[in-house]
């Protein structure tokens, strides 16, 4: 087995808690990037989740029409209403007045009986959003850790961790399900274990569109690998996806209560128009980003599948691959409603990337695979934007030297101090 990429530069470990503890009080930003480097550490990967909740504490919101800006102002209202409405949040899940989701609205009520204040609403956002995030990353990093197998799986590796970062609790309920529903769906899909799926159906509780991609992962599991089916469907959502619009609009008006009206509320006319005006004139190069990342995906699975096409494949590999094109399907005849297709591309990134990433940590090669040579400007351009979409969340304070400066401060984001 060759030298792995990080082990070439691997600078020297830090040894015990303690030492991770006194680094953080005198300089946290320091401790969280020796804590990256060191995360094969125990001790380390605690910092690591700390300091993400750290950035929840000192989150800003600084651009108009955020979503942060209206979890916050949430907050503000439930903290004027009485406990008895505790009730209403849990029992209210079908009525047309209030939100289908669970663990926001939950959470939001529980932190304004404490605070108005929408820093510890956002730690809480930032605890649980990272728990996931973690555990999820430590799923490809220990197979990483253990094959060592070079810079071509550690490339892979990295654009994982930038898919949905932190900065993502921007949008708390979406994201927040993503990283839940990928956590339990990579036991289903690798393993089978079907006492994962339960894991997977909770992002449904935090989201309620993770319905449709429970029903996706459940086809799959009860099906199993029919690639007979799957590969044509997958082809077909390239060509016919307006097909999906009328069909979803059609079962909306079945359902009754709060579904309705949140499903009406995706695949109304006057919304989707919108939402392509606003998509088009305030983030096209967003588009750009994510479309460069999909036909890049797209293209490192085929040529994988080209490179191993005569070769027996392991079963983790080949389940990820089926459902990698069912879930493809589901993406693409999703992607007339705007706002949900879309977003499910997303998690359809998390997962290629996952099984590029599989490819790769079976492979010995030092030099730069074609695959990565083809990818590297995609990646980084998506990861960029990212960065830059996430840096108007970062208080800039955060990286300076001592604990809780950000929190005696008048805040600033990077962006803001940057641009």
């Amino acid at each position: 087995m060759n030298k792995g990429f990080s082990d070439q530069f691997s600078p020297p470990l830090i040894a015990g808690g303690k030492h991770y503890l006194y680094l953080f009080l005198l300089w946290p930003f320091m401790a969280f990037v020796m804590a990256i480097i060191n995360f094969s550490q125990k001790e380390a990967k605690k910092v690591v989740y700390i300091f993400l909740v750290y950035y929840g504490l000192t989150f800003i919101i600084g651009v108009e029409g955020m979503d942060a800006a209206g979890y916050a102002q949430r907050l503000r209202d439930n903290a004027m209403l009485p406990f008895s409405d505790f009730f209403n949040i849990v029992g209210g899940i079908y009525t047309s007045d209030t939100s289908v989701d669970i663990v926001e609205p939950l959470i939001s009520f529980l932190v304004s009986r404490f605070t108005e204040k929408h820093s510890i609403l956002f730690a809480v956002y930032a605890a649980v959003f990272a728990f996931f995030y973690l555990k999820s990353i430590d799923l490809l990093y220990s197979r990483y850790s253990v094959e060592k197998p070079g810079r071509n799986a550690w490339i892979l590796l990295a654009f994982f961790v930038t898919i949905l970062p932190v900065t993502s609790i921007n949008g708390f309920r979406m994201w927040t399900a993503a990283w839940i529903f990928f956590y339990g769906a990579y036991h289903v899909i690798i393993y089978r274990n079907p006492r994962y799926l339960l894991v997977a159906l909770a992002a449904s509780l935090v989201h309620f569109s993770f319905l449709s991609a429970n029903i996706i992962l459940v086809i799959w599991f009860l099906a199993g690998n029919r690639n007979f089916i799957y590969m044509p469907l997958a082809l077909a959502s390239f060509v016919v996806p307006q097909i999906i619009s009328p069909f979803i609009q059609m079962m909306s008006l079945r359902l009754g209560g709060g579904l309705q009206g949140r499903v009406e509320s995706y695949t109304s006319e006057g919304y989707i128009l919108f939402r392509q005006e606003d998509y088009a004139n305030t983030v096209w190069f967003l588009q750009v980003g994510n479309t460069m990342v999909f036909y890049f995906l797209i293209l490192a699975i085929a040529i994988i599948q080209f490179r191993t096409r005569n070769t027996v494949k392991d079963k983790p590999e080949s389940n990820l691959y089926s459902f990698l094109l069912l879930f493809l399907a589901f993406v693409n005849f999703g992607k007339p409603i705007p706002s949900f297709g879309g977003r499910f591309e997303i998690l359809f990134f998390m997962f290629a990337s996952l099984y590029v990433f599989l490819y790769f940590v079976k492979q010995a090669k030092s030099k730069l695979d074609l695959i990565n040579w083809i990818g590297l400007f995609p990646m980084f351009l998506y990861a960029v934007i990212v960065l830059r979409q996430g840096s108007e969340t970062i208080n800039a304070w955060i990286l300076s030297p001592g604990f809780g400066v950000p929190l005696f401060v008048k805040g600033i984001s990077v962006a803001g101090f940057l641009f």
